[in-house]
Formats: C-alpha cells, sequence, structure tokens
C-alpha cells in the first residue's frame, strides 16, 4: 500500500515538472495517475489562434543560383488569396498617429503582396503570431529587404507584407501545403 502512494507521489511529481518544461510523459508513467492528474501531451491542446481567417506565422528567405526565394509560413486553414503591385517608390507602412513612414529597406523596384483573410493577430488575446521582424534587409542578388506594409484590420482581414528587389527579370509567387506556405521566387 506504502509503495503505491510513493508512486503515485512520483509520478505526479514528474508530471508537473514535466508540465512545466513543456515535455510529455511516457504513457506507463501517466496510467500510474491519479485521475484527478492532468498530464502534459493528454490534457486537451491549447486552443488554435483566432486570425479571423489564416495566421501569417512568419517569414524567412534563401539565395540559391538563379533566383532568391522568400517564404511565407501560415498557420492551417485555406491558404490565402493574394494580390501584388509593383512601384518605384520605397514603400510605407503605418507611423504614429496614422501617419505613413518609409520603410528602412531599399530597393530599385518594390513588390507589395496582400493576403486576403489572414493576418498575424490572435483576436482573442490580442496578441501577435507573427514571430519574424517587421522588416529585414537581405544581402541577396535580386531580394534586398522585406518589410510589414500595413497594419492589422479586424473588419479587412488582410496581410500586407513588402520585397525590397534589386535588379531581377520576374518574379512566380506559388502556394505550398504541409506545411502551408506562400512561395516568392525571383529570378537573378
Amino acid at each position: 500500500m506504502h509503495s503505491k502512494k510513493v508512486i503515485r507521489l512520483l509520478a505526479s511529481t514528474v508530471a508537473v515538472a514535466a508540465s512545466a518544461l513543456c515535455i510529455s510523459v511516457p504513457q506507463a508513467q501517466a496510467s500510474a495517475l491519479p485521475a484527478s492528474a492532468t498530464v502534459a501531451g493528454t490534457a486537451s491542446a491549447a486552443a488554435a489562434p483566432d486570425c479571423q481567417g489564416t495566421c501569417v506565422l512568419g517569414v524567412r528567405a534563401a539565395t540559391h543560383p538563379d533566383f532568391d526565394r522568400f517564404v511565407i509560413d501560415l498557420g492551417e486553414g485555406p491558404i490565402p488569396q493574394w494580390t501584388t503591385s509593383t512601384q518605384t517608390t520605397p514603400l510605407t507602412c503605418c507611423g504614429d498617429e496614422g501617419g505613413e513612414r518609409v520603410l528602412p529597406i531599399t530597393g530599385k523596384q518594390y513588390l507589395k503582396i496582400k493576403l486576403s483573410r489572414a493576418t498575424g493577430l490572435d483576436f482573442t488575446t490580442l496578441t501577435s503570431v507573427y514571430t519574424s521582424p517587421k522588416y529585414q534587409s537581405y544581402a541577396f542578388p535580386s531580394l534586398k529587404g522585406q518589410g510589414l506594409a500595413g497594419t492589422t484590420d479586424p473588419e479587412a482581414r488582410e496581410f500586407n507584407i513588402g520585397l525590397a528587389l534589386g535588379d531581377h527579370s520576374s518574379y512566380r509567387i506559388t502556394k505550398l501545403t504541409a506545411p502551408n506556405r506562400i512561395v516568392v521566387d525571383v529570378t537573378h
């Protein structure tokens, strides 16, 4: 009888420590826990963020022999629709008190990408799920930088990002799944 209490106490201690470290307790240990104990991995999963559309989780970029690649990583759900436009004037975004400010990325041309029914904000907790920098410069042959080019609008549910481009001949945008992402390839 005493050994069962010790095992339950030990299993409870392991479960609490595992929960604090966000790791799972093997099933053999979990079965020794009292019914009232909660084990990480066996409790219900935390609620998924509510982006009122698809969540934009972050971005990443790399260069390859013939092109530079920019990837927009997305959460689960439908891949959002996108529209693009190019301009030669620098990209701007929201400044203080509603004013516009120029993003600190430079290029010869700029590609603006608007994702519809996507945001980087969890509207339930009012916290960002977008984990990448708001802007970043690159020293790639064609892709010179990226920056957020708009605010999160709960009504519009749009995500706006801009790319600073150097000399390039063309770009191509595709969608990929598992995991969901939008890929922009800019040729050298």
